[in-house]
């Protein structure tokens, strides 16, 4: 008799653990040994029982998900743990990898994809479903374009990201909401390119982020 794997769920919502609960059902590959609500839980049945597979909600109350999965693999490296989350922006995705998740998952995730998941963690490969996927490969794009840019130039990661704002329309007030920093901080930035790549105006500014795949139009 084939031994099933064995897969344990901690997310706040019953509900989430209730749906994932339902894929297992009947499943001659996989088995559920037990579900947590919160850190306490987990760490208490994983006393009792490893799994072969976690799957973990990022955004738990108190100790994050980010926070417990660093936590088992350190105690328990042969578990192999999948990020399941509603957030795919790219700051969550890396921090879930960083802390040794194989897989990320978002919660309105298919029957037919959990189990392609679940295999594929299982032989040893990520697994990140299509909205993750579109993230990274996004991330990993704009990265490749403005570090092709900037072989050729030397404006500074700050200044490119400042550039592509301002190409796609920002003012000088929503580039410094949106990056943190202030409005003088921004126009500061502003200067230093014109000065650095010899334009002009900000419609040559604008021109040339486009020809040069910093932003599209």
């Amino acid at each position: 008799m084939k031994i099933k794997k064995k897969i344990f769920i901690t997310d706040d919502h019953k509900i989430v653990i209730d749906g994932i609960s339902s894929f297992l059902i009947g499943s001659s590959e996989f088995e559920l040994v037990g579900s947590a609500q919160n850190y306490a839980q987990l760490f208490n049945s994983l006393k009792q029982v490893q799994p072969d597979i976690l799957l973990l909600d990022i955004r738990l109350q108190g100790l994050s998900g980010i926070q417990i999965a660093s936590l088992v693999k350190r105690e328990y490296p042969d578990i192999k743990i999948i990020a399941l989350s509603s957030d795919t922006d790219k700051e969550t995705i890396d921090e879930a990898i960083k802390a040794g998740c194989a897989g990320y998952l978002s919660k309105d995730i298919k029957e037919i994809e959990f189990f392609q998941a679940l295999n594929s963690v299982l032989s040893g490969e990520n697994y990140y479903s299509k909205g993750v996927q579109q993230t990274i490969f996004k991330s990993y794009t704009e990265k490749t374009t403005l570090d092709s840019v900037n072989e050729h130039n030397v404006l500074s990661t700050r200044e490119l990201e400042v550039m592509r704002l301002f190409a796609n329309g920002l003012s000088y007030g929503e580039i410094a909401d949106k990056l943190f920093i202030s409005k003088r901080t921004v126009e500061t930035h502003k200067k230093n390119i014109m000065e650095k790549l010899d334009l002009k105006t900000t419609i040559d500014l604008v021109k040339y982020a486009i020809m040069n795949g910093i932003a599209s139009i």
